[in-house]
């Protein structure tokens, strides 16, 4: 009976060569590269003659002595006891001394690189690093003629033996010392941050620092490529045919060296100078990169002259040696301040924005007929200049902002909708010679016009002068642009001095602002600027100049939108009607509106102003007065705490002293004064000593108030832990304070309170009192202004623990945090609505994560939470964000602390649930013992979902009993592909059932980050 596990070969496309083939004909290679698409690939092909190559001879920096193959990335295991040259012996050994099967491999490999140029650009992508390694020291090693160890010691000596040639060893030192350079870049690059674009180019268990026993001095390279560039000897390359290939009748191995061709010196200090701007821009050596990206520049044109002079169909692949790409290089001189492209328009704009605006004129003169610059960006920068030279920053008069301004105004002729431009710009420099600047600008466009643009450019001129004050003077000097004949100048004239003038079709702006004297248009004027005004200086000038007009209604009174607080709009009513009271009002209403849209910053300073108005010395001996100030002083205290649980955790105010101001505030709740601040600051200032972990302070406010109930409570539940280490259970006042917030009586007409608003959230409507009721209008308000980790993680636990005990199903309880606080049971369970406690735990949890994303235990009680509910695929989420979390983003091993057998069992059943049958089986092997009824019974269910493709797991399975399972099953089905990729994931070393504990703990880890990863794909991106 025939073996199902016996590996059989699988059968090879009939195009595929193999790579001994090469070996016993020296004609295939040649063949197989001139084919339109080789199989494999040139690259392939190098790749696989320097995996196979038996090394006799390798260098230092491995342990080559040891006899496992990943000692040595690409080599292949060296057999114990065999004789192995090392570094030392190199210098004593005269000529090539090498098995002629060893060179035949290492002169197919440089002559495939030889048809690829030699170009560093394909190879150090495609190639890994040891490989690269290994091509150059057969490189150096078949030029010198010598066994040559790689990296060259400082000290080395080019002798050259009679195998080697002189001029093939200088290619090769060329080549070697331009490789260092780009290896030092790849390899801080790599030390930093492994790119995903390199991840083929570097071992994955070592640093590619490791690859050199001293670090390689880049110094050596740098002097030796520019001694080379200075030489005026004469530089060959290798052609294709200069490497022999060789057959099993051929006696000598030395090369066809009088084959190469040589190469102009340009072409030659191009490619030198190109490599050595690279590495200068790299070590930030700027003044060198600023030299030698102009000498690569100079001798790139030098040498594409040449070769033009030579044959005009000369293209750059017909370049032996040099591969400088031109976009490259064009940003190399871009970088370095030396490109000879003519900046653009818009980068002249914006550079002039960091020079202090010098050329600007110039720039935007050329844009009014290029139109490059957009014109929004042009008005931003017109409006920058004004406001700096206001301030006194920007050393410049208003006839340089007014020459940017009349610029822009030409501009805006040829844009649609912008037909007011001209009208503020004339109203706002009408004390300035504002015509001659418009003319100016003019004059500098006509000649760029085309007819269309020349008509429009007529309409505007003829515009501004029927309908500016002073159009007779723009017209005087509008006269030598040529723009009119006699005749239409003669009309002209006669029309502006008319007094009824012919209004033109398009309308202007001076028809939509009125200059009335009417007083009902002033005054209605003056209140649009006090609705839209932000600044207190100018609320308390508008005020005074509305109140010049006698008005028969109080000032706040303007906007019905504004709205203040109970408390203070009593105390104001109370007050005589006057300044204060407007001033006052006013403020406190657009305070409140800026609070509303998040103006933190300009509301307090709203408030900063009245406050200071209610302390000065003619008022502040006033009673009322100075409640007004007491009033105002908490209002900001409440706008600041408002702000700073809306930037928690990014930038927050001086906590400290919010936190006093905050005590203060509470104390006068037990001072004889009779004005006491408003109950939501009260009780936003216990939440905020709340979130400040300031417990004590809060024990000695008044338990009676019902908007301090919970606040109070919580203080002393965390009190209770510190004093009893949280080993046993604590009062049970916030317990019993949430739990009131979800009775659910059927008395009840409508839907209140609840964390999330739901039905359950108070109490009967019978009695509006009562304290279910009262419980329930404050729990949501209490819940959105919770910072404070610990607090969060109490509440959850909270209603985690409500949740339970309601539900009463052991297959979808919550684990978190703290639940072993709370009491275990709760009389008459049926009284509570579980749905609207869901709901409320579900949106708790998900208010706390924004602030603490990073909390493993939330991220697992949600899992728990999303599966109670019947969303796997959330749950799943969840559940895959808390490992990921737990190992650092998989950075580090994964622990039994974060992910225990309660949370692999609830993985596995979402798994399943979505019909990832596999990802349930991988997941089995996370339990502390596997049990195989369950994982059999996965394996042979049909997955039910695209992304639960079975052989995609098979690199994360390190279980060998469920491998065999595996394979076993596809030789059932008869699935021979797919029982060959099982047997060879079964085949690695590390999976071998003799490894001791340690290496196959460490498999496991490595499987486990792998499967996390592809988890976090498939649920987190």
């Amino acid at each position: 009976m025939e073996d199902p596990l016996q590996q059989k070969a699988v059968p090879l496309a009939a195009e595929t060569v193999l790579w001994f083939e090469f070996l016993l004909d020296p004609q295939l290679i040649t063949k197989h590269l001139k084919k339109p698409n080789p199989d494999p690939s040139p690259l392939e092909l190098m790749s696989q003659f320097i995996s196979v190559t038996p090394d006799v001879v390798m260098p230092p920096q491995f342990d080559l002595t040891s006899p496992e193959a990943e000692s040595v990335p690409g080599g292949i295991p060296v057999t114990p006891g065999a004789s192995v040259t090392t570094a030392a012996d190199m210098s004593n050994v005269d000529g090539l001394r090498i098995p002629r099967k060893q060179m035949a491999l290492k002169i197919l490999a440089l002559k495939v690189a030889t048809w690829l140029k030699w170009n560093l650009d394909v190879l150090e992508t495609s190639l890994p690093i040891p490989k690269q390694l290994f091509l150059l020291r057969d490189l150096c090693t078949v030029c010198f003629g010598k066994l040559i160890s790689i990296p060259l010691p400082q000290d080395f000596q080019p002798k050259i033996t009679s195998d080697g040639h002189e001029h093939a060893a200088r290619f090769a030192l060329t080549f070697y010392h331009r490789w260092v350079l780009r290896l030092q870049i790849l390899k801080d690059i790599a030390m930093k941050a492994a790119r995903p674009s390199m991840a083929n180019m570097f071992v994955p268990i070592e640093p590619m620092h490791q690859f050199f026993a001293p670090e390689i001095p880049p110094q050596n390279s740098v002097e030796y490529l520019q001694d080379l560039c200075k030489s005026t000897e004469p530089f060959y390359v290798f052609t294709y045919d200069t490497f022999v290939t060789l057959h099993a009748d051929t006696e000598t191995m030395r090369q066809n060296f009088e084959h190469m061709q040589q190469i102009s010196l340009a072409e030659l200090r191009a490619q030198i100078y190109y490599d050595l701007v690279n590495f200068y821009l790299y070590t930030k050596q700027y003044r060198q990169a600023r030299e030698a990206v102009n000498e690569c520049r100079r001798n790139l044109k030098e040498m594409k002259t040449d070769y033009k002079a030579e044959s005009a169909k000369y293209t750059a692949d017909d370049y032996l040696f040099c591969h400088v790409n031109d976009d490259e290089l064009e940003g190399y001189l871009l970088a370095c301040g030396c490109s000879e492209q003519r900046t653009t328009l818009t980068e002249r704009f914006n550079a002039a924005s960091w020079k202090q605006y010098k050329d600007i004129i110039e720039t935007l003169r050329e844009d009014n007929y290029i139109r490059e610059i957009p014109l929004i960006n042009r008005r931003i920068l017109e409006l920058d200049i004004e406001g700096l030279i206001s301030q006194g920053t920007l050393k410049e008069t208003r006839t340089f902002e007014m020459q940017v301004a009349a610029l822009n105004v030409v501009r805006s002729i040829f844009e649609e909708g912008n037909i007011f431009a001209s009208v503020d710009y004339f109203e706002k420099y009408k004390h300035l010679n504002s015509f001659i600047a418009i003319v100016d600008a003019i004059a500098n466009v006509i000649p760029h016009c085309n007819l269309s643009e020349r008509y429009i450019v007529k309409n505007f001129v003829i515009d501004c002068i029927l309908k500016q004050n002073n159009g007779k003077q723009f017209l005087l000097h509008i006269q030598h642009l040529q723009l009119f004949t006699p005749i239409e100048l003669r009309d002209l004239e006669q029309q502006s001095a008319e007094e009824e003038m012919i209004v033109p079709p398009l309308a202007t702006l001076n028809e939509w602002k009125f200059s009335s004297k009417i007083m009902r248009i002033e005054v209605g004027s003056l209140e649009r600027q006090l609705i839209a005004c932000t600044n207190a200086n100018t609320v308390r000038k508008l005020l005074v100049k509305l109140a010049a007009t006698n008005p028969t209604k109080p000032l706040w009174t303007v906007n019905p939108s504004w709205e203040i607080a109970t408390p203070i709009k009593s105390l104001l009513m109370s007050m005589q009607r006057g300044f204060l009271q407007d001033f006052a009002y006013v403020l406190l209403g657009k305070a409140r509106e800026m609070t509303a849209k998040n103006d933190y910053i300009g509301a307090v300073s709203m408030l900063s102003v009245l406050k200071s108005e209610t302390q000065r010395q003619e008022l502040s001996n006033t009673t009322i007065v100075s409640k007004l100030g007491k009033l105002v002083n908490w209002e900001i205290l409440f706008i600041q705490i408002i702000q700073c649980l809306d930037e928690w955790n990014r930038k927050s105010l001086d906590l400290q002293s919010l936190g006093n101001r905050c005590k203060q505030c509470l104390g006068s709740l037990q001072t004889n004064d009779n004005i006491i601040p408003r109950i939501e600051i009260i009780e936003s200032c216990a939440i905020m000593l709340l979130n400040l972990g300031d417990w004590n302070a809060l024990m000695f406010l008044d338990k009676r108030l019902p908007q301090l109930e919970l606040p109070i409570a919580f203080a002393a539940t965390v009190l209770d832990m510190e004093k009893m280490k949280g080993s046993k259970k604590v009062c049970r006042d916030a317990f019993d304070l949430v739990l009131q917030t979800f009775v659910n009586t059927t008395k009840r007409s409508g839907g209140g309170g609840g964390g999330s608003g739901g039905s359950g959230g108070g109490g009967g409507g019978s009695s509006r009192n009562s304290p279910a009721l009262a419980a329930a209008t404050n729990l949501q308000p209490f819940l959105k202004r919770i910072r404070h980790q610990l607090i969060f993680s109490l509440a959850i636990s909270c209603l985690g623990k409500i949740q339970n005990i309601l539900r009463d199903d052991a297959n979808h309880d919550l684990s978190g945090e703290y639940m072993n606080l709370w009491p275990a049971g709760i009389p008459s369970p049926l009284a509570y609505s579980v749905r609207v406690v869901c709901e409320t735990l579900h949106w708790l949890l998900t208010e706390a994560l924004k602030y603490y994303p990073q909390t493993i235990t939330w991220l697992k009680m949600k899992g728990d939470l999303e599966l109670a509910i019947g969303n796997n695929e959330a749950a799943m989420r969840c559940y895959v964000n808390a490992l990921i979390t737990g190992t650092d983003y998989c950075t580090f091993p994964l622990q039994r602390n974060v992910a225990d057998d309660y949370v692999i069992h609830k993985m596995i059943r979402c798994s399943s649930n979505l019909g990832c049958h596999m990802q349930a089986t991988v997941l089995c092997q996370f339990l502390e013992e596997i049990d195989y009824g369950i994982v059999f019974k996965k394996l042979t269910e049909k997955s039910s979902n695209f992304t639960d493709a079975m052989d995609a797991y098979y690199n994360c399975i390190w279980d060998t009993t469920l491998l065999e399972f595996i394979i076993n099953l596809h030789a059932r089905k008869g699935e021979h592909s797919r029982k060959l990729e099982a047997i060879a994931i079964m085949s690695s070393l590390e999976l071998n059932a003799n490894n001791n504990e340690e290496i196959k703990r460490e498999a496991a880890a490595v499987r486990k980050t792998r499967f996390l990863r592809a988890l976090a794909k498939q649920y987190l991106l």
